[in-house]
């Protein structure tokens, strides 16, 4: 009896301060949208940006808040990083174009819509439904297995062969996501040949950019720069949200 009024005291406790929680992050909001309103917009932005981290709160419409007023500000690099921001969680043509005029405008590279860049927005966009529908292919594969197996049927090795690569196929796509990101140059910074800052220096990169990453050692983000594998120092990008 004790313990269970311990886990009813403890469920009312987590309900409650979540609940506090909540009250006091919707008022913080509340002050931003105040601030915003008021186009007190450096204000509002340091406001955006600490509930922005938050899962909870709307980060389409904090994105495009925060990328309207670092335009208005001049900010171009933090602008176009928002607006990618909501483009991963909203794809849309007007945005593209948007993002894409702001680019060109400063000069910025990496948001041209290239043949990679759209395979890995659609990527993003569809990877839920894409891993649902290979892991009911797998299924669909291993009850057949299953049955031929129950019922003495011979299994060909060209399809235990076919399995394994299936197999394999899954494994990698599961673990991609967290493999590979993009993110927006913060200053100006280099490109290295090693995950080391002492590695010799093979290029360099203006902020404002984008990149994609395919993979981190440490604080050293892996990035395909000219068809080549190099690295740049994590504390120098902004990673955009996928």
């Amino acid at each position: 009896m004790p313990r269970l009024f311990l886990k009813l005291l403890l469920f009312f406790l987590l309900f409650f301060f979540q609940i506090a929680d909540s009250k006091a992050q919707n008022d913080v909001a509340k002050k931003a949208d105040s601030l915003f309103s008021a186009k007190k917009y450096s204000e509002a932005a340091n406001i955006y940006e600490l509930i922005f981290k938050d899962n909870q709160v709307n980060k389409p419409n904090i994105s495009l808040k925060l990328a309207y007023i670092y335009e208005s500000l001049g900010d171009f690099p933090k602008a176009i990083y928002y607006l990618n921001n909501y483009y991963n969680l909203n794809p849309d043509d007007e945005v593209f174009e948007k993002m894409n005029k702001m680019a060109l405008e400063n000069k910025f590279t990496g948001f041209e819509r290239s043949d990679l860049n759209f395979i890995l927005v659609l990527y993003q966009q569809f990877y839920i439904f894409i891993l649902y529908s290979v892991i009911l292919i797998g299924i669909f594969i291993l009850i057949i297995l299953f049955r031929k197996k129950i019922y003495n049927k011979k299994i060909l090795r060209r399809h235990l062969i076919l399995v394994g690569l299936f197999i394999v196929f899954l494994l990698v796509f599961i673990n991609v996501p967290n493999t590979y990101q993009s993110a927006i140059i913060n200053k100006s910074t280099y490109f290295r040949e090693y995950p080391s800052s002492g590695s010799p220096i093979i290029g360099s990169i203006e902020k404002g950019n984008k990149i994609n990453i395919f993979g981190q050692e440490d604080i050293w983000l892996k990035v395909l720069w000219n068809r080549k594998i190099v690295y740049i120092h994590k504390n120098d990008t902004w990673i955009l949200n996928g």
